[in-house]
């Protein structure tokens, strides 16, 4: 995973910062604050050994959390509602120059593989001098270059710190999705928390390199660990991003330190850049005062697929994103109905509990059915039946 913020991005973002950094800030939201975020791979190693690439959540001793788009969003600062999702490109050689105004390099062999370093972009668009230096490979005039920094800069921390790969490579596909932002009407919410699920699915199976924002993710379990109702203050706070003031809010939270730390702590209490990912925000609605009941689909990674030299599907899951309807967030305390904690202890012996078997939500006929199904199983205690939210009435 990412350990260090490469420095020749820190030394960039100082220029970015004092000349254009409200133009950065506006293109990129609260993603230009990941630069000063000190790394803690030890938490990340330990999500890794709760999260269930099955149901796509963190499986703890009684209760279910994952990360959410309204988190990903408020986090950032960034709008997501009624925006269009990027759909990703990915690019030749001679179409990545293209959109960095720069004539066609055959030499550049890295293009054939999708990537670019950083020092390679900083060298053509971070130094004063770039295009003086380097004006031969340039199609744009001095003028015209001045306006591709910008966007160089937003490709190389994306690259970077929020879609990295490994060795330190920039995905060539993000000056695409750079300019879809530039162009505005367009969200990168989805996207990053798409990479998110997919690396903690992908590397609990077995990969190597966490390709996702760990980053971003290191700070999302904190929040919740920190003694409060639900992530409100993340999601209805004050405009801007939250990662800046992460610290400071958190500052009463005695975080654990290494590995078998955390393990101890944790023990007891969309379309991506690379392929389609599940999202399961029904499974763990108490994470915004919600009352938790038992999701109707549960073994869903199956719907997920990695991009090929195509993308399928695109117009069909452009449509569905349309159609989201967020969760709303309650101000109190979050509730789990008696049948959802023996749902959560069985989960494993039920596939699925749609009759159908069929991806999307289930309807409340299904959802009668689920509950019947537990109910006449299972016995209900009284110390469950009362997690139940006063005055809601008989669930089945």
């Amino acid at each position: 995973m990412v350990v260090k913020v490469n420095p020749t991005l820190k030394v960039w973002w100082k220029d970015i910062e004092k000349n254009r950094g409200l133009e950065a800030n506006e293109l990129l939201g609260g993603l230009t604050t990941l630069v000063s975020v000190e790394s803690d791979r030890h938490l990340i190693k330990l999500l890794l050994k709760f999260w269930d690439p099955e149901r796509l959540v963190l499986k703890f001793k009684d209760f279910e959390p994952t990360p959410m788009i309204e988190e990903i969003g408020g986090f950032l600062g960034l709008p997501y509602k009624k925006r269009e999702m990027i759909v990703p490109h990915k690019l030749t050689p001679r179409s990545f120059l293209k959109q960095m105004g720069m004539h066609h390099n055959p030499s550049l062999i890295c293009l054939k593989e999708g990537w670019i370093s950083v020092e390679f972009i900083y060298s053509r668009f971070g130094d004063e001098e770039g295009h003086e230096n380097f004006h031969r490979e340039f199609a744009c005039s001095p003028a015209k270059w001045e306006r591709y920094r910008l966007n160089a800069f937003a490709v190389a921390l994306l690259g970077s710190l929020v879609f990295p790969m490994e060795r330190g490579k920039i995905h060539t596909s993000l000056s695409y999705v750079v300019r879809m932002l530039a162009r505005g009407g367009n969200t990168i919410v989805p996207m990053k928390l798409a990479e998110i699920i997919r690396a903690l699915t992908r590397c609990t199976k077995g990969k190597r390199y966490f390709d996702g924002c760990n980053f971003l993710l290191q700070l999302w379990p904190v929040e919740h660990f920190y003694q409060r109702a639900n992530m409100v203050d993340i999601i209805r706070g004050s405009m801007g991003n939250k990662i800046t003031n992460h610290t400071s809010r958190m500052k009463y939270f005695v975080s654990p330190v290494g590995t078998e730390d955390w393990f101890v702590y944790m023990r007891e209490p969309l379309l991506g850049l690379n392929g389609v990912q599940p999202y399961t925000p029904l499974r763990v609605l108490q994470q915004f005062g919600q009352i938790q009941m038992i999701p109707l689909r549960s073994h869903i990674s199956h719907y997920g697929y990695d991009f090929g030299p195509e993308i399928p599907q695109v117009g069909t899951i452009l449509q569905r994103w349309e159609r989201v309807v967020t969760i709303d967030v309650r101000e109190h305390r979050p509730f789990c109905t008696p049948e959802y904690y023996i749902w959560l202890l069985e989960d494993a012996e039920h596939v699925d509990l749609s009759e159908e078997a069929l991806p999307g939500f289930g309807d409340e006929r299904e959802r009668k059915w689920a509950r019947n199904l537990l109910n006449n199983n299972y016995e209900i205690t009284p110390k469950m039946r009362q997690q139940i939210v006063p005055n809601i009435g008989d669930q089945r």
